[in-house]
């Protein structure tokens, strides 16, 4: 990691009964072999609703995150991910770029 990477925080929330199977499909689609994919990634489970889901995904840089996100050959994972999620998302979606400051 390193400074100014880029990056993004996101809290998703399960549907009732799906939790597992989201951080199992969040954990298998960092392994998809995107070139452009996150080189540095956390998934961690809230400890206060174990449905929730705080993932911290970082990139090479700008560009790659951005080619990402935009390339359709990983919609339909990122739908599968989608249809996983709780209603509401107004409620339960969080969704932010970062860029990294400091590290250990």
């Amino acid at each position: 990691m390193h400074e100014k990477q880029p990056g993004l925080v996101m809290r998703l929330k399960a549907k009732p009964g799906k939790a597992d199977e989201l951080f199992q499909l969040c954990h298998v689609m960092h392994f998809n072999g995107d070139p452009d994919g996150p080189v540095d990634w956390v998934l961690s489970r809230s400890d206060e609703d174990p449905d929730i889901m705080w993932a911290f995904e970082f990139y090479r840089d700008d560009e790659s995150m951005n080619r990402h996100y935009t390339n359709p050959e990983l919609d339909a994972g990122h739908q599968r991910v989608m249809d996983l999620l709780a209603e509401g998302v107004e409620e339960w979606g969080v969704r932010v770029p970062v860029h990294i400051v400091t590290s250990s």
